[in-house]
């Protein structure tokens, strides 16, 4: 039997794939779906610049600086996105449980096999993000699974920072949450030190004035730092802290303080019904109920209420279905839990299950999804639109309009269909991939993996 740890590294591909800068192209496909609701028969979309210009039917006018690609069979849709994931870096969490200053961008491997076999599947845009084995584990970016450099793959910069209710692998909860109160405490107890420094370097500046004496002018500092105080705007006043500067901070707690700040997406990471309760409690009681995001297990529908009551999106990652044992029967208990979200009004999207053949692919969750009595196109937001939503990139990425980034994928079927196949894929207008020309794919189904 194949396996996915086989399979993966199998069919990478072997030539460079092209950069993900922007460019230009119209595609014209038998059917194209905009993500917005409406299916264009013969449709065309235009492409300049890297953003789309233009979607309409066979008539419409094409540039004549623009190639016109034609795929009287095909299906164009805008890709499929994978809201959350820790994959394609070189470790998905570091050893120390605080770490706000980490950012993705350090550790990202552009040439993995990992973005390869994404792309090969149909996915366009990746919010990549450090692990939930944390407590505080640092940004996180969205990327498209293309490009030989961060900075080309790169679709936002500002995904958000990650920070852990559950606990961490053989952690208890109570120890989760003291140590977030015990990174907050130390926080604020070196912050009032720096205030007090200002303070008494401020006072003997004054008193130098007062005696005649010549000062200094401010130094060229050449970073890009705000040097002007007013830095710390959360929690109480102390002596100086209004004189505190962003350069004033350690970089290691900069990070935290923009958390505290409200200035950070947070992806609280709440895998259970109780850590759901305990992370609503943390984000209302810091005034941060606003700027987050919550990633959940299936074992949080039983918390669905809180989540919709709350108005914040969730990220559903792992599994889709909830699994447990009635205490008194003994019998098994599935639970769908994309149901119960969705019946309670909770805004949400899906991930793939990795590790596992099908359910590592958003098609096949989407359509586990319209097996469970979901809608086809409310399956389809789940991996298309939705994730958008969570990064704040609605209208930008998840849909083929106007004004968004030209990512689109061609198959020979519906999205959906286990038997269809992806032909190309353009990010931000650029050809990316092309399954003729993937040579590890055609020797794997030829039968000599080369």
């Amino acid at each position: 039997m194949r396996t996915a740890a086989l399979i993966l590294p199998v069919l990478a591909l072997s030539t460079a794939l092209a950069p993900a800068q922007e460019g230009s192209v119209a595609v014209r496909a038998g059917k194209v779906l905009t993500g917005t609701g409406q299916v264009i028969e013969n449709g065309t979309v235009v492409v300049e610049g890297g953003r789309i210009v233009a979607v309409g039917g066979p008539d419409l006018e094409v540039p004549f600086d623009t190639l016109l690609r034609e795929y009287p069979d095909g299906v164009l849709f805008t890709g499929f996105a994978e809201a959350h994931t820790s994959s394609g870096v070189d470790r998905a969490n570091e050893n120390v449980p605080v770490a706000p200053f980490l950012d993705v961008r350090d550790s990202i491997d552009p040439v993995s096999f990992f973005y390869e076999n994404e792309l090969r599947g149909g996915v366009t845009a990746l919010g990549v993000i450090p692990g939930n084995n944390c407590v505080i584990g640092g940004q996180g970016r969205v990327l498209a699974p293309a490009g030989m450099t961060v900075e080309e793959m790169t679709l936002s910069s500002y995904m958000g920072m990650k920070v852990a209710i559950g606990p961490k692998f053989g952690w208890s909860r109570s120890a989760q949450l003291a140590e977030l109160r015990e990174a907050e405490t130390a926080l604020v107890e070196a912050l009032k030190r720096t205030g007090q420094t200002l303070l008494d370097k401020e006072q003997a500046s004054a008193d130098a004035r007062r005696a005649g004496e010549e000062q200094p002018g401010p130094a060229e500092d050449h970073d890009d730092l705000d040097s002007a105080g007013g830095f710390i705007q959360f929690g109480e006043d102390f002596p100086g802290k209004a004189l505190i500067s962003e350069e004033d901070v350690d970089e290691i707690q900069r990070g935290l303080v923009r958390i505290l700040n409200g200035d950070e997406r947070l992806w609280l990471s709440c895998p259970g019904p109780t850590d759901v309760m305990h992370g609503l409690d943390w984000a209302r009681d810091h005034g941060l109920l606003e700027q987050c995001v919550f990633v959940v297990s299936s074992a949080a529908h039983e918390a669905a209420d809180l989540l919709a009551e709350s108005g914040r999106p969730v990220a559903l990652v792992g599994g889709l279905f909830h699994v447990e044992n009635d205490p008194v029967t003994g019998k098994e208990k599935r639970t769908f839990a994309p149901t119960v979200l969705a019946e309670a009004g909770v805004t949400f999207a899906i991930g793939s299950e990795k590790g596992r053949m099908g359910p590592d692919r958003l098609a096949y969750q989407a359509a586990t999804c319209v097996r469970e009595g979901m809608s086809r196109e409310q399956a389809l937001a789940l991996v298309t639109t939705a994730p958008a939503v969570l990064w704040g990139q609605e209208g930008q990425l998840g849909v083929l309009a106007k004004g968004a980034l030209g990512n689109m994928v061609l198959l020979d079927g519906d999205p959906l269909a286990i038997s269809s196949k992806v032909l190309k894929v353009w990010v931000k207008g650029r050809e990316v991939y092309d399954r003729d020309q993937d040579e590890r794919l055609q020797g794997l189904l030829e039968g000599g993996v080369k």
